[in-house]
């Protein structure tokens, strides 16, 4: 079924209301301009043949002036002959012909507002026409560059989940294992009756008590040696 049921619905047409009611307005643009492309040239024959019809009711009113002209000179030389009889003739003739170039002067004036019109609406299915192909030119090109959006945002989302996830995961192993480690350090330090503070103080496990008695023992030796 065609968009168009006729040439003054391709003139009126308004293609952004048109592609909101259809699903897929691009689709939508190539029937439409498929059918203006149709109608221009079926409008160009038309007007063409109209156009010739003019062209020819010019010619042929032009040819009965002429004779109309011809035979008043014919008439006028008869009665400077004194051919009264020959006048007559010469401007019944010429009646004939001022009585066809009337009524094809009526006819060309029809032919002519007629031929006005299908130029008119030849050259509005024509910027109809470069409307819809600018329209589709750019309904296509927003088409492929948010497609593209979409398999960039896609990956990007994907590689973002993954990195996420797994920097997630392996932060959470690590604190489980450093928790871990440090609550049994701690039950250790609590079976063998060791103060967990302290071993801020000497991570060796060295007491205080014993660094004095070394030091006191080293003081004697050397006291002892002098």
């Amino acid at each position: 079924m065609g968009i168009f049921k006729k040439i003054s619905d391709i003139i009126s047409a308004n293609l952004g209301e048109m592609m909101e009611e259809y699903e897929n307005p691009e689709l939508m643009l190539k029937q439409a301009i498929s059918e203006m492309e149709n109608s221009i040239r079926t409008a160009l024959q038309e007007t063409a043949k109209s156009l010739a019809s003019e062209k020819k009711l010019a010619k042929e009113m032009a040819h009965n002036e002429n004779e109309s002209r011809h035979w008043q000179e014919r008439a006028a030389q008869a009665v400077a002959a004194g051919d009264d009889e020959l006048a007559r003739k010469a401007l019944s003739r010429k009646k004939e012909h001022e009585k066809i170039s009337v009524a094809l002067q009526d006819q060309l004036k029809v032919c002519q507002e007629a031929n006005q019109t299908l130029r008119h609406q030849l050259d509005g299915m024509k910027a109809k026409l470069a409307e819809a192909k600018r329209s589709l030119a750019t309904l296509s090109a927003r088409n492929k560059a948010a497609q593209v959006r979409k398999k960039i945002y896609a990956r990007s989302g994907e590689m973002n989940f993954d990195l996420d996830d797994s920097a997630f995961q392996t932060f959470e192993q690590l604190r489980e294992k450093v928790e871990q480690a440090e609550a049994e350090a701690d039950a250790l330090a609590e079976l063998q009756g060791i103060d967990p503070a302290s071993w801020d103080r000497d991570e060796v496990g060295v007491s205080d008590s014993e660094i004095d008695q070394e030091l006191e023992q080293l003081k004697q030796a050397q006291n002892s040696g002098q």
